[in-house]
């Protein structure tokens, strides 16, 4: 896979570290941690690359500029022209599918579904569980990103006062469309533009898999079902009246 590099950010957890080792021999693949990371590295596989960085003085709602941070210090080493993010404390199987889907639609980034908001229930919620496309719209969307939590731009009205989005992926999807479409971002339908410049992975083609929710404090392995976690399973379902298959509960 010599045109690919997995990204493994934020805090990397053992378990993990051992299936990316075990899994990931086929691709380039860089750490990026904190300083403070406990795992021994030394013998660490020729196509792995570890950086190690200090923690951001703000860490934002949910971790986001850990989040931002972390990844833009992978994407600054990675040399290929399509890159995969994924979490140091969880860990994903069968990437050539997820290249596969990037090769064919190059101009879009590809997510799982984990969390993939319905339109109805919040809008420009995408999933941050893992993120892949080519290395030029990786860094638009996580320098765009990382612009606009630095300069407070991503905000909507509380009592008529400003307030920052707390959800990391609520700023990461804004940010990125800002960017790709600056004339129509705010003009167009919201989700218009998300099935334009977005699809969604099929979770059940990344088995084995580790899915960690902290906010939740839960854990999925090879059992995540999108409708029943309110998340959806395909980007069209931004345009439906019952995204999540209530009706059918």
């Amino acid at each position: 896979m010599e045109d690919v590099t997995v990204i493994i950010q934020g805090r990397l957890y053992q378990e993990s570290y051992d299936y990316y080792i075990k899994t990931y021999k086929g691709f380039k693949v860089i750490i990026s941690t904190w300083i403070d990371n406990t795992i021994d590295f030394k013998n660490l596989p020729d196509n792995f690359k570890v950086i190690l960085s200090p923690y951001p003085k703000e860490t934002g709602g949910q971790n986001l500029n850990y989040q931002i941070t972390s990844t833009l210090n992978g994407l600054e080493a990675v040399t290929t022209k399509y890159a995969i993010k994924v979490r140091g404390d969880e860990y994903w199987s069968n990437l050539e599918s997820v290249l596969n889907r990037i090769k064919h639609s190059p101009n879009k980034l590809h997510t799982s579904s984990v969390y993939f908001r319905a339109w109805s229930h919040m809008q420009y919620h995408i999933s941050d569980h893992m993120i892949a496309g080519t290395t030029k719209n990786m860094k638009v969307m996580f320098e765009s990103s990382k612009y606009n939590f630095d300069n407070k731009l991503i905000t909507y009205l509380k009592n008529g006062v400003p307030e920052t989005y707390w959800e990391p992926e609520l700023n990461l999807t804004r940010s990125y469309l800002m960017a790709k479409e600056p004339d129509k971002f705010g003009r167009v339908d919201g989700r218009i533009l998300m099935r334009e410049h977005f699809d969604i992975l099929d979770v059940n083609l990344l088995k084995p898999y580790k899915i960690k929710v902290n906010l939740f404090k839960v854990e999925f392995y090879d059992n995540f079902i999108p409708e029943q976690n309110y998340s959806i399973s395909t980007i069209n379902q931004l345009f439906s009246d019952d995204p999540y298959n209530i009706s059918k509960i």
